[in-house]
């Protein structure tokens, strides 16, 4: 993890030095600040492996072979900038020197209209075909590399939970809602092949890595189902969530290796509650993140938690965020228990079938694995 963040670092100092050069002249402090940052790192990077490649892919930066998402508007606006410029791929030296980086940071940044005059030592651009023997071309990506669309998303999930838990500042569910539409390109690129997106996704926060495999999940299922596009985001959106009110349990109790005390379990059955008064104060374009997380351990004999009173069914997407949040679960290995393979775990859930999960969308959830 730790590597992917130092390369996404490069990606995004590439950027602001960029962004820079566009507004500040040469001798500018700032311009030298940013670019004294950008060298060391793309030396320390290229160093621990000759070169850096840093490719640009539809709304997706590829940093040797790491695919991260773009959800920052000072990266959408590289992405274009490069389009612009017919640059797909970028390619940087161990030995490359300061004065050639400020001047292709330059080139880019529009202060210089041409190359034509301009000797590369240390840095090779162009398109991927121009570039280097056997570089494959955007529509030519492996398929491990395609997977890994959600590179770069945990993290901003993480600092989204945050924020709405309170631990941050403003609110930003737009991010969210990108991550969405990242789950759903995802999802047509794998052929809705869900297990294969799952398991690309790791943080250290367990909390976040589950809350986008139950977002891939809960995708899946309302595509499957023939939602709109715009039902799909929505549902998408409160599967993202479903479980913010866990923000609020310490972490000794969430990752206790043995089994919870009755004290430790109601402080873990009151996230729901928790998550529910959380999303209730935050613009979500709609109730029902704050409806799913409520709901999603409601059990369809109305058993679970928490108790509730009314006699309706219970919303679609809880349904839907329920079987994604048991089948991810006994899937996930934890520090109590081993990971259950795909077989094992369908079975296990075929006995909750209309008890614990409600039949019609069981049956459909099944067709899909």
């Amino acid at each position: 993890m730790k590597a992917q963040q130092e390369l996404f670092a490069v990606v995004s100092d590439l950027a602001l030095a960029i962004q820079a050069s566009a507004v500040y002249p040469e001798s500018h402090q700032r311009v030298h600040e940013l670019l004294s940052r950008l060298h060391l790192r793309i030396r320390t990077e290229a160093g621990k492996r000759k070169t850096l490649n840093i490719g640009f892919v539809g709304d997706h930066v590829i940093v040797d072979e790491f695919p991260f998402l773009v959800l920052s508007p000072t990266l959408h606006r590289l992405i274009r900038r490069m389009q612009n410029k017919g640059i797909e791929k970028i390619t940087f030296g161990a030995e490359i020197t300061f004065g050639e980086l400020k001047r292709f940071i330059y080139l880019v940044g529009g202060a210089r209209e041409s190359a034509a005059d301009q000797r590369w030592e240390q840095i090779h651009y162009g398109r991927i075909q121009e570039i280097a023997e056997g570089a494959v071309a955007p529509s030519e990506l492996s398929t491990a590399t395609r997977s890994r669309v959600l590179h770069g998303a945990a993290g901003v999930l993480k600092d989204l939970l945050d924020t709405l838990a309170g631990k941050g500042q403003g609110s930003r569910v737009s991010e969210g809602r990108e991550i969405v539409d990242a789950v759903m390109r995802g999802l047509r690129q794998e052929g809705m092949l869900i297990d294969r997106l799952m398991r690309l996704q790791s943080h250290d926060d367990y909390t976040v890595t589950h809350s986008l495999n139950v977002c891939v999940i809960v995708v899946a299922q309302a595509v499957h189902l023939g939602f709109s596009e715009s039902g799909v985001q929505e549902i998408g959106l409160a599967a993202l969530l479903h479980d913010v009110g866990k923000e609020s349990i310490p972490q000794g109790i969430l990752n206790k290796p043995g089994r919870l005390d009755a004290e430790e379990f109601k402080r873990i059955a009151e996230h729901p509650v928790a998550g529910a008064k959380i999303l209730r104060k935050t613009d979500c374009g709609s109730d029902l993140p704050m409806i799913v997380s409520f709901e999603h351990h409601v059990k369809f004999d109305r058993t679970g938690y928490p108790a509730i009173r009314f006699e309706e069914n219970l919303q679609p997407a809880s349904y839907m965020t329920q079987l994604a949040d048991v089948y991810d679960a006994l899937r996930t290995y934890r520090p109590y228990r081993k990971s259950l393979d795909r077989e094992t775990t369908l079975a296990i859930m075929k006995e909750g079938r209309g008890t614990e999960f409600e039949p019609r969308f069981f049956d459909r959830f099944l067709e899909l694995m």
